[in-house]
């Protein structure tokens, strides 16, 4: 549900816009709603990133679109086994890799003898979901960008002033639930009722929209506003919207207190708050199990606007905010873009993706500008999904 401070890279990928808004060159609005601007504040943080070109986005959606057939690639079997001799913590690894002309390769390994597992847990990953489907509702006219939080969730601090938009980008400026150190060190599963209650028990960061701080209580309540407007809980529509259109057969939304078969369960190093918490909690935050090839077809999915437009996916990276005090990344709206640059001066790469991480559980999807490739890594125990999945291109880049 958190990410990795060390995480390589942090990605993103996918978007969503709709109809036509004046302030902005797309859509993504009702006609003439203009977002409120009484309790808001200017966005006064560090500088945005620069814009990605169209070029770009339709060169991504050249290679998303490829019709994927399996390989076996040994350079990527070596890759992994260098990875996992690097991570003498790590208990279980899934990874995947998509090259542009639809060749994909896939594997899974675990340090203790049984059965591979089938599905990991992505954590934080899972928000790119929760925002495609809001990004869905917004392009079919149910629910619009500037739609402030006090239609749903009227006692939340500043609800009057905090829109769609925000939740989405985290410049919300609610209290994150996940920080607070009594509810961590409290075992078991938490309902999303209660951690709003606990987030609305603390005073806002800022005013909406002048800053960005990652806060997991904005996608809990996305997931609560999904529900309202699907009439149905909220891995349900998920499910429906996501998984079953696309045929993400191993990729599960996990209901409150469920269980899913073949996962690989998270091996933190040591007890230590949250580390007993339950996988359901996080919600809409970050409660997705998948395989590593199934993450994949679902950014190639985004990236290729088989669940959204291309306006709309060219909305979520409009503006890119630095994600200050969790990495070197920028952050969209349930997107990631990271420019490796910011960790090794002599990379050239830009990822569009999304990490994710928990106590004892770690993952990165990213779809990679130099070569064009997707990759998806997910971990148990102790390692970086980032590294292994930034070492399982080194190949494609020669």
């Amino acid at each position: 549900m958190s990410f990795s401070r060390r995480a390589l890279l942090s990605a993103i990928a996918l978007a969503a816009p709709a109809p036509a808004f004046a302030q902005w060159p797309f859509g993504l609005g009702r006609r003439g709603r203009q977002p409120p601007r009484e309790g808001r504040a200017d966005y006064a943080g560090p500088p945005l990133r620069q814009q990605l070109g169209d070029w770009q986005f339709e060169i991504a959606r050249a290679a998303a679109s490829t019709r994927l057939q399996p390989v076996i690639r040994d350079v990527y079997e070596v890759r992994l086994n260098e990875a996992i001799g690097k991570m003498p913590g790590v208990r279980a690894v899934t990874a995947a890799v998509a090259e542009p002309d639809g060749s994909v390769w896939t594997q899974a390994w675990r340090a203790d003898p049984g059965p591979l597992p089938t599905r990991f847990h992505w954590a934080s990953v899972g928000k790119a979901y929760t925002a495609t489907a809001i990004m869905q509702m917004v392009e079919a006219g149910q629910l619009s960008l500037t739609d402030t939080l006090d239609r749903w969730a009227p006692a939340m601090p500043n609800a009057p002033w905090i829109t769609l938009e925000d939740l989405l980008a985290h410049t919300s400026g609610l209290y994150s639930f996940q920080a607070d150190e009594t509810l961590r060190a409290t075992p078991g599963y938490k309902t999303p009722e209660q951690l709003l209650a606990l987030a609305a028990g603390h005073p806002p960061l800022f005013p909406p929209g002048a800053n960005w701080a990652y806060s997991n209580t904005n996608y809990v309540l996305l997931g609560q506003i999904i529900e309202a407007v699907d009439g149905k809980p909220w891995h349900e529509a998920l499910a429906q919207r996501i998984a079953a259109r696309r045929d993400l057969d191993d990729t599960i939304f996990i209901a409150p207190q469920g269980r899913v078969d073949g996962l690989a369960p998270p091996a933190p190093s040591e007890a230590a708050p949250g580390t007993a918490d339950d996988i359901s909690t996080p919600y809409a935050a970050g409660a997705v199990a998948a395989s590593a090839l199934d993450m994949v077809r679902f950014w190639r999915d985004l990236l290729a606007d088989r669940l959204t437009g291309p306006e709309a996916t060219r909305r979520r990276f409009y503006r890119l905010y630095p994600m200050s005090g969790v990495g070197p990344g920028h952050y969209g709206l349930g997107v990631m873009v990271s420019d490796l640059s910011a960790v090794d001066p002599s990379a050239e790469d830009i990822w569009l993706g999304h990490s994710g991480g928990l106590p004892g559980a770690k993952a990165v999807v990213a779809y990679s500008m130099q070569t064009r490739a997707f990759v998806a890594v997910a971990l148990t125990g102790e390692g970086s999904p980032e590294a292994t999945a930034n070492l399982l291109l080194t190949d494609l880049r020669r």
